[in-house]
């Protein structure tokens, strides 16, 4: 399981290494500083989060552990994809471990999302995720929903909110 992205060369490579886990790693162009500031500012979530078809609104975002995030994203066609968490580790400007999941029947125990951001020595910055599921079927049909190709759409878009921002 690999992807490529065409924004600045960089590309996103996620793996499966173990029977509840998903990896990914992916590099931006920018200090990770400012990589930080984009990824966690709830007023630049809406403009990457998701595929570019989907429209996002924050409906709490509260970055302190302990803290809540939830938003909801509106498909084209009107269909809402609601998504939910707590903020469970924070270290400014390298590491958010929080919950992670989505509104639907039967509720799914939540995943644990892991996001790593290491400087590179060269001004870029590499991140690093890991999502850690309770049972085998929930990373099995997180992967089988399409959920690679859109991460490769966010973090292009995330990529772009970057660019802009630098200088």
């Amino acid at each position: 399981m690999k992807s490529d992205t065409t924004t600045e060369g960089n590309k996103l490579e996620v793996t499966l290494p173990g029977d509840k886990e998903i990896h990914s790693e992916r590099y931006f162009d920018a200090p990770r500083q400012l990589v930080w500031d984009c990824y966690t500012d709830p007023a630049l979530i809406p403009d990457w989060m998701g595929p570019r078809r989907l429209t996002t609104r924050i409906i709490e975002w509260t970055f302190e552990v302990g803290g809540k995030w939830h938003y909801i994203a509106t498909d084209t066609d009107g269909t809402e994809y609601e998504f939910f968490g707590e903020f469970k580790e924070i270290e400014e400007p390298s590491k958010v471990v929080q919950t992670f999941n989505f509104v639907m029947e039967p509720q799914p125990p939540p995943q644990i999302d892991t996001v790593v951001f290491e400087e590179t020595g060269d001004g870029r910055t590499k991140m690093v995720a890991n999502s850690v599921f309770e049972l085998k079927e929930q990373r099995d049909g997180m992967v089988q929903s399409g959920m690679e190709d859109g991460m490769v759409e966010t973090f292009d878009r995330l990529e772009e909110i970057i660019e802009g921002r630098k200088g």
